[in-house]
C-alpha cells in the first residue's frame, strides 16, 4: 500500500455553534493532538494544533451564536490528520482535500462531511474514482428542510414582536425609561426578520 506524503486541504470550511466547537476543540485532545485556544476580545476564537512538523492555526469567526473558519492547510502528520478526517465528518464540514503520495495524488470533494467525489491525479492525468451523485439529491432535502426552519422562525419573531410590541404601548404610559432597551429589541427582531426573508 502506498505511503501517504502528506494531506493537503486546499479548502476546509467548518460552522458550529460554540458547544459544537468545544467539541470540535476535544475531539483532536482526545486524539492525543496538542491543542490550545485563544479566546479574542471580539469573541472569535484561535483553535492551534501542534503536531511533529509545526503549527496549523485555524481561526474561527464569530457572528451572533456561530462560529465558522474557511482556512486552507498541509498537515504532514499521520495522526493529526486521521483527526482532522474525523473532525471534517463529525462537523459536516466542506472541502477539498489532497492526500499526497509518492507520484499521484487523490483528491476528495467533501461536502456536509461527506465525500461526494474523489478523483485520482497523475502527472496531466485526472480520473475520477467516485461520485455520489445521491448526495445531491440530500443537498435539496436540506434546503427544503432548512427553508421550513426559516419559516417557523420568521412566525416565531413575528409573534415575539408583537409581544414586544405590546409592551412598548405599556412602557410609553408607565414606564418610559424601558423604550430604549425595548426598541433596541425591536430593531434586532426587525433585522432578523429582514435577513430570514431575503
Amino acid at each position: 500500500m502506498a505511503q501517504r506524503l502528506a494531506t493537503n486541504y486546499a479548502k476546509a470550511y467548518f460552522t458550529m455553534s460554540e458547544e459544537e466547537l468545544a467539541q470540535f476543540v476535544s475531539l483532536f485532545a482526545n486524539e492525543h493532538v496538542s491543542v490550545d485556544v485563544k479566546v479574542c476580545d471580539n469573541g472569535d476564537r484561535d483553535v492551534i494544533l501542534t503536531d511533529k512538523s509545526g503549527e496549523i492555526q485555524l481561526n474561527f469567526l464569530r457572528a451572533g451564536n456561530r462560529y465558522s473558519c474557511d482556512s486552507s492547510y498541509l498537515i504532514r502528520d499521520r495522526q493529526l490528520a486521521e483527526a482532522m478526517r474525523k473532525a471534517m465528518k463529525t462537523f459536516r464540514g466542506q472541502g477539498i482535500v489532497h492526500r499526497i503520495y509518492d507520484g499521484f495524488t487523490m483528491v476528495y470533494h467533501y461536502d456536509q462531511g461527506s465525500v461526494v467525489s474523489i478523483r485520482e491525479l497523475t502527472g496531466d492525468e485526472e480520473l475520477s474514482v467516485f461520485e455520489n451523485t445521491a448526495s445531491y439529491v440530500s443537498q435539496e432535502l436540506e434546503q427544503l428542510f432548512r427553508q421550513m426552519g426559516s419559516e417557523q422562525e420568521i412566525e416565531s419573531i413575528r409573534q415575539e414582536t408583537d409581544r414586544w410590541l405590546d409592551l412598548r404601548n405599556w412602557a410609553r404610559r408607565s414606564a418610559p425609561e424601558k423604550l430604549t432597551a425595548i426598541d433596541e429589541r425591536l430593531s434586532a427582531l426587525s433585522k432578523r426578520l429582514f435577513e430570514l426573508e431575503v
